[in-house]
């Protein structure tokens, strides 16, 4: 639980994951959902003040399961919020997120988080680049935004670094192991919150092994 006296004073925390819904994530429809409510059942318990909207996506649309709710009012999901299908346009997933958690705040304090959860590579991309993502990203984080990339079943170091996303937020995990990388986003979404800077956040070595499968 949170100690609120290590709260950063007026801090908010706007929340936006970007959630891979293409075919290849069928293998891993329980872990992921399980995952995202670790995450956010661990900031509701620390009593986290802030929001959450989650959008999925595919190369036949991308969609918005959650708008906008607030943490303390976010109910478990189920099972059915996950129905993987299409391919992977990465790119355009990510842009649409970005431009829209642009223009949207609740607080003159909001402290941008964007997560990425994909497994696999772009390729149904048709509104944006590498190029342009990498652009927006780094004017994300120069701004203070925290943006972390989770990644599996793909060269993770090689997509990231096209969209210009450094290795230390990002992390490769096993699907079996979707709790372990999602809990490594709740501790740094928490350090956030209580006033660590973006840039000065990163996963740990021991996060990173958690986060594979069993040898």
């Amino acid at each position: 639980m949170t100690d609120n006296k290590t709260k950063n004073e007026n801090s908010f925390l706007n929340i936006r994951v970007v959630l891979d819904r293409s075919g290849s994530m069928s293998n891993c429809v329980y872990q992921t959902i399980d995952a995202l409510n670790g995450y956010l059942s661990g900031l509701k318990e620390d009593n986290t003040e802030g929001v959450v909207t989650i959008s999925l996506f595919d190369s036949e649309s991308i969609d918005l399961g959650l708008n906008r709710v607030f943490i303390k009012d976010v109910a478990p999901l189920d099972y059915s919020f996950l129905i993987p299908r299409a391919s992977t346009p990465l790119f355009d997933a990510i842009g649409a997120s970005i431009y829209e958690h642009s223009n949207y705040d609740v607080t003159e304090q909001d402290k941008k988080v964007l997560v990425i959860v994909t497994d696999g590579y772009e390729n149904a991309s048709r509104e944006y680049s590498a190029d342009a993502i990498k652009k927006l990203v780094q004017e994300k984080e120069e701004a203070g935004w925290l943006i972390v990339y989770l990644g599996s079943d793909h060269d993770i170091y090689k997509q990231t670094q096209m969209i210009g996303l450094g290795p230390e937020r990002s992390i490769r995990y096993s699907k079996a192991k979707s709790g372990s990388a999602f809990n490594s986003v709740y501790r740094t979404s928490r350090d956030y919150y209580r006033g660590t800077k973006a840039i000065d956040l990163e996963f740990t070595e021991e996060e990173r092994r958690d986060a594979e499968e069993d040898k």
